[in-house]
C-alpha cells in the first residue's frame, strides 16, 4: 500500500489517495497525502466519498437476488414491467432485455434519452441546469422514456449506459418487489452486511466528512446530483463500510454472490467478460470502477485469495483513469503474490537512478534475491513498460519490453506490449513483426489485427 501509493503520489495532480484491503478477515485502511492542495488535512476512516459507480454493484446484487427469487428473468423483455406498450423500446424486432441491462448493452445513452441528464457529469454546468437535474422526477423520466427512439440492436455490443438503463432496473425491482429501491438497498445489503455510513444522500450532520472533488488544474468540483433512485452511481460510502462490503461479497456461500458473478457477456474489441454489472474473470477477479467529476475508485475482489480492495482518488482529470488504473493493477499483483514482494519499485528506481546498468541490476536481483521477490508474473514488467510510455519515456519502455519478452517469450501480451511500444517510436516494421508475433501465440485478438491492418497502411504510403 505504502509503495504503491508513494508513486502515485509523485503525480502532482493527485492529492489524496484512501486505499482499504481484506485478507483473510484482516481489515487495514491507510490514508495518504491531502484532501486540499497546501492544508494539510488527510482523509481518514470516517470521511465519505463517492462512489459513483460501484453502486452498479449493489444495484447488481438486488437484480441477482430477484433472479434467484423468481422475481424476474434475466431472459425478460424490459416492457414486461412497464405500464404501456413502449413499442420505441425495440429495434430490428429486437426487444432490451433485462440481460441488456446488467451487461451494458441496451445501447441507451444519456444524450439521446434526455436534454435534462446529458448534462449530469459536466463540471461546467449552469444553476439552471444543476437545477433541472434536481428536480428530474419520475415523471419526467416516463416521459423522456416515451419520446426516446432506440436505434440499435440491444444485447450485441458493449456500451456503458451510467444512468438511464440502471434507473430502468431499479424501476423493475420497485415493481416486482413493491418496494422503494432504498428499502431494498437497506433490506438485502446495507443491515445484513452491517455498514452504517454508506448513503445515497448523506445526513447534515454528515456533511463535514465528505471530501472535496477537484479536476483538472485544482479545479474544486461540486458533488455529483443524484435524481431519482440513484441505482446507477448514488451511493457515497467511508473505506471502513466498503471493506464491510467486500467481506460480504466474499461469503463462499452467497448463492447471490454466485449468480452475480456468473459470465453474461463477452466484449470481444476488449477481451473482457460481464456478469452483473461486474467486469468478471471466473473466481479469481470481479472489478467495477467508478468516477464523477471529481473523484474516481475501483472496488476489486479476489474470491480465491478471499480478499478484495478500494482504492480512491478525490480527483478526476485526464490522467485519473490512468493512474488509479497503474494502483488497482500494483495492489491487484500484491495480493496475488503475497507474501512474495512487488520487483516492480525497485526495478524502476534501477532504471531511473541507473540507466546504463539496470538491465544487470535486475538480473543480479533475481538471482539473489527470487524467494523473496516474485519474478514470475509477467505484469510487473508490462506495467513498468506502460508507464514508461505513460511518461513518454518511450525508449526506456522498449528497453523493458524487450525484458519482458526476453523473460516471458511465450506470451502473446508480451509481444503485443512490445509492438506498442516501436509503433509509438515510430518504427513500423519491429511494430508489425512483434504483433504478428502476438498475433501467432494469441489469434483472434481484434486489436492487434486491427493495428497490423493499420501499420501495412502506413507502410503503404
Amino acid at each position: 500500500m505504502d509503495n504503491a501509493a508513494k508513486l502515485i503520489l509523485e503525480n502532482p495532480e493527485i492529492n489524496s489517495i484512501s486505499i482499504g484491503v481484506y485478507k483473510d478477515k484482516n481489515t487495514f485502511t491507510k490514508y495518504y497525502g491531502e484532501i486540499d492542495t497546501g492544508v494539510g488535512n488527510t482523509a481518514n476512516d470516517h470521511s465519505i466519498f463517492e462512489i459513483a459507480s460501484v453502486t452498479k454493484t449493489f444495484t447488481a446484487y438486488i437484480t441477482a437476488q430477484a433472479v434467484l427469487d423468481g422475481k424476474l428473468s434475466l431472459d425478460d423483455d424490459l416492457r414486461k414491467y412497464l405500464d404501456g406498450a413502449y413499442y420505441n423500446l425495440e429495434f430490428d424486432n429486437r426487444p432490451i432485455l433485462i440481460k441488456d441491462i446488467v451487461t451494458h448493452t441496451t445501447g441507451i445513452q444519456r444524450a439521446d434519452f434526455s436534454k435534462v441528464l446529458s448534462k449530469m457529469f459536466s463540471i461546467d454546468i449552469t444553476e439552471q441546469e444543476r437545477k433541472a437535474i434536481t428536480d428530474y422526477s419520475k415523471k419526467d423520466f416516463i416521459e423522456d422514456l416515451q419520446h426516446y427512439q432506440h436505434k440499435t440492436t440491444s444485447g450485441k455490443v458493449y456500451d456503458y449506459s451510467g444512468f438511464v438503463a440502471p434507473e430502468l432496473l431499479a424501476m423493475v425491482l420497485e415493481r416486482v418487489y413493491k418496494k422503494p429501491y432504498s428499502e431494498l438497498l437497506e433490506e438485502l445489503i446495507l443491515k445484513k452486511a452491517q455498514m452504517q455510513h454508506t448513503t445515497m444522500r448523506v445526513a447534515k450532520e454528515d456533511e463535514k466528512y465528505v471530501l472535496n472533488g477537484y479536476t483538472n488544474n485544482n479545479l474544486k468540483v461540486a458533488p455529483l446530483q443524484t435524481p431519482l433512485t440513484g441505482a446507477g452511481g448514488g451511493l457515497k460510502s467511508t473505506v471502513p463500510d466498503l471493506l464491510k462490503y467486500i467481506e460480504f461479497l466474499l461469503d463462499k456461500d452467497n448463492k447471490v454472490v454466485k449468480e452475480m458473478r456468473r459470465p453474461l457477456f463477452y466484449d470481444e474489441n476488449e477481451d473482457e467478460e460481464y456478469g452483473y454489472f461486474w467486469m468478471v474473470n471466473g473466481d479469481d477477479l470481479m472489478l467495477h470502477n467508478g468516477g464523477t467529476g471529481g473523484s474516481t475508485n475501483w472496488l476489486i475482489l479476489l474470491p480465491n485469495l478471499d480478499s478484495g480492495f478500494t482504492v480512491s482518488f478525490n480527483y478526476n482529470g485526464d490522467r485519473a483513469g490512468d493512474l488509479i488504473n497503474t494502483i488497482a493493477s500494483f495492489l491487484i499483483s500484491d495480493l496475488l503474490n503475497f507474501p512474495t514482494k512487488n520487483a516492480y519499485y525497485l526495478i524502476r528506481d534501477y532504471i531511473n537512478n541507473n540507466p546504463d546498468t539496470w538491465l544487470e541490476k535486475y538480473y543480479q536481483l533475481k538471482k539473489e534475491h527470487s524467494k523473496q521477490y516474485n519474478f514470475d508474473d509477467a505484469s510487473m514488467l508490462d506495467d513498468l513498460g506502460y508507464e514508461f510510455l505513460e511518461l513518454n519515456k518511450t525508449n526506456q519502455a522498449i528497453e523493458v519490453f524487450l525484458l519482458l519478452v526476453s523473460e516471458f517469450p511465450n506470451s502473446a501480451y508480451s509481444y503485443k506490449s512490445l509492438a506498442e511500444g516501436y509503433f509509438l517510436n515510430k518504427q513500423y516494421k519491429l511494430a508489425l513483426t512483434n504483433y504478428k508475433k502476438s498475433l501467432e501465440l494469441k489469434p483472434k485478438n481484434n486489436r492487434v489485427i486491427e493495428m497490423i491492418k493499420k501499420i501495412e497502411q502506413i507502410e503503404n504510403k
